[in-house]
């Protein structure tokens, strides 16, 4: 009997201590970073076009990767939320772009080009050094700085603010827009009608799959809104978050459709407490459940 307690204790120890060593690998992990990885589940019906709604208020610069995960059986949600990332993405400079665009036009007989504009200024600012001391000594001074900066002033250089250098640059910044999200599938654990008993082993399934994800991506925030694959989620990322894997911090915002009554994700999440904050967005649903948070409407 004592060796079993000993042999217990044992176990319990090195758990405790293997914790403590992942709480303190993810703390420097995070500390050097300023984003805040983030989850978001979507839902078919109305989930995805309020949490689309949610997401606009957000800093994106702040909250990133963003890591969406749907359903295998939800065949929209995934577009929509590339269809947002891409609208999010800096504008690509599409009015130079078009034809026929009133900011691109060619220039006709007699109009001063950029090449010829750019000698045309040089001619002038040669002509007052010529006949300005002060303004040749200002010249050289310029030209002293720019050489020791370890700049050249070339003659009909392009400005970096020409169009092709605005291009290039919002090419390269909605790549790096593409870089900062990810669309995960994973099963459904429950289908519309189907009964309890044969929704066991398929919420066994989903939840296998949530931790995969959650275990992958490692977020620091988890939104959820109300479809049924918030369940599992939430589960392994309080799961995951209790190991010391990641921070996983789940937060719940109740559809506004919702005015007396929480859904049924909701009231799961709320009665196991899985969800802190847990937002609501009626006082009537504030004054029937008083852990909820009153955020007025957000949508």
């Amino acid at each position: 009997m004592d060796d079993l307690a000993a042999y217990a204790t044992g176990v319990l120890l090195s758990l405790l201590l293997i914790r403590v060593l992942l709480g303190i690998a993810q703390w420097v992990a995070r500390r050097g970073r300023q984003n805040v990885r983030t989850m978001v589940v979507l839902g078919s019906g109305g989930h995805t076009a309020e949490m689309m709604a949610l997401l606009q208020g957000f800093d994106l610069s702040v909250y990133t990767p963003r890591c969406y995960v749907v359903a295998a059986t939800d065949g929209m949600s995934g577009a929509k939320a590339a269809a947002f990332e891409a609208a999010a993405a800096p504008a690509a400079f599409a009015d130079e772009e078009a034809p026929g665009s009133a900011k691109k036009r060619t220039p006709g007989r007699g109009a001063a080009t950029p090449a010829k504009s750019a000698v045309q200024q040089q001619a002038v600012q040669q002509q007052a050094v010529r006949r300005s001391p002060r303004v040749a000594a200002a010249a050289r001074q310029q030209q002293a700085a720019a050489a020791a900066a370890g700049r050249r002033q070339l003659p009909g250089a392009l400005s970096p603010e020409s169009p092709a250098k605005r291009r290039m640059a919002a090419a390269a910044a909605a790549a790096q827009q593409q870089e900062q999200y990810s669309v995960v599938v994973i099963p459904r654990s429950r289908e519309v009608g189907q009964s309890f008993l044969s929704s066991v082993p398929t919420t066994l399934r989903a939840l296998w799959s949530a931790v995969a994800v959650v275990l992958e991506q490692r977020p620091d925030v988890v939104l959820l809104n109300g479809p049924g694959t918030c369940i599992p989620i939430a589960a392994a990322a309080v799961l995951l978050r209790l190991l010391g894997v990641c921070r996983g911090r789940v937060v719940y915002v109740e559809s506004i459709a919702r005015v007396y009554r929480l859904s049924l994700s909701g009231k799961i999440l709320y009665h196991a407490r899985l969800a802190a904050p847990f937002f609501v967005q009626w006082e009537e649903l504030r004054e029937r459940y008083p852990r909820a948070v009153y955020a007025g409407r957000l949508m």
